[in-house]
């Protein structure tokens, strides 16, 4: 009897101790984001309870598209997410503040040196949940911190051109911005179209995968109006990128102005993970959004034409997954 009991006490130590092993292993892939939280049935709420209420950072600097006070204020009410982000000027952000934060939002930021965009970066490729919207850094503080195609090309005969502004160099370093996005940025809608400021129809709003959390639940296709300060950035895929495209746009027939022709379909939402294992992708972390999310509930639309869910989404999307 005392043998059977020792053996039953023996494998009940086992047992606590592997669910112990399944927990911290659990708890580690969530929190570098290698595992999404909503893939195991009530694992969100344990983790959370742990950790925590999650952390949000608005990061904006002195211009460019977005709102950032409209996007504190939208996440903040109830009816909605319910959480009130902290916002800062990127001039006050040092890498030790992004760890701080479970989710960064970067935006109004067109301006931005070289040495903040390898901050974000670098925050990205440790595992931190970015969000990176419209124009930003789409303008260089150092004109010097251009990248060349000759400067990282193999071919001698390469030209000495400007590759993007989203690719840039910091001493003798590569910082990457369009290949953690898997995009290059072009130009701003308004500068191409001219905006008027009234409540116009721009295009439709496509969900190309519609059990993404990003989009699930939305229609085939919304319509997007634009009105007062709105605009968004156009950019176009990197030819070796590995983001999956969650919404595009299309404007219904090619754009043309001042003599260039621009794609009838662009990337209006993008997302990146950190990781490719045999074609799955290891901790989607990365989002892009053309438009800065808080301009598809503008307070100058039209009721009907505002889609508070996309901002839900986004939320739950890069929290929760």
């Amino acid at each position: 009897m005392l043998n059977d009991a020792t053996k039953v006490a023996g494998l009940a130590v086992r047992i606590l101790a592997l669910l112990v092993l399944v927990f911290v292993l659990l708890y580690v892939l969530t929190w570098t984001n290698t595992l999404k939280c909503e893939r195991i049935p009530g694992w969100c709420n344990i983790y959370y309870a742990i950790k925590g209420r999650p952390k949000i950072l608005i990061a904006y600097g002195d211009y460019g598209l977005g709102n950032p006070d409209l996007l504190s204020d939208i996440l903040a009410n109830p009816e909605y997410v319910g959480v009130r982000p902290t916002v800062l000027h990127i001039d006050h952000i040092n890498p030790g503040n992004l760890k701080e934060f479970d989710l960064v939002i970067v935006e109004r930021a067109r301006k931005m040196s070289t040495e903040k965009v390898k901050m974000f970066i670098d925050y990205a490729n440790t595992g931190g949940r970015l969000v990176w919207t419209g124009d930003a850094a789409a303008e260089l503080e150092n004109p010097d911190n251009y990248l060349y195609e000759d400067e990282i090309s193999f071919d001698k005969n390469a030209p000495h051109r400007v590759i993007n502004p989203w690719a840039r160099k910091l001493n003798d370093e590569a910082v990457l911005l369009n290949e953690l996005l898997s995009l290059e940025y072009v130009d701003n809608y308004c500068n191409i179209k001219r905006c008027s400021g009234n409540e116009v129809l721009t295009g439709s709003i496509i969900p190309i995968n519609r059990e993404n959390p990003f989009v699930y639940g939305i229609s085939t296709s919304l319509p997007l109006y634009l009105a007062d300060e709105m605009d968004f950035a156009i950019v176009k895929p990197l030819a070796k990128g590995t983001s999956t495209t969650v919404l595009a746009l299309d404007f219904g027939s090619k754009l043309f102005a001042d003599g260039k022709e621009y794609p009838r379909t662009i990337p209006f939402m993008v997302a990146n993970a950190k990781g490719n294992i045999v074609g799955l992708k290891i901790g989607e972390n990365v989002a892009y959004y053309a438009m800065p999310p808080e301009y598809f509930a503008h307070p100058s639309l039209s009721a009907e034409h505002r889609y508070f869910q996309l901002i839900e989404k986004m939320y739950f999307g890069m929290l929760y997954g």
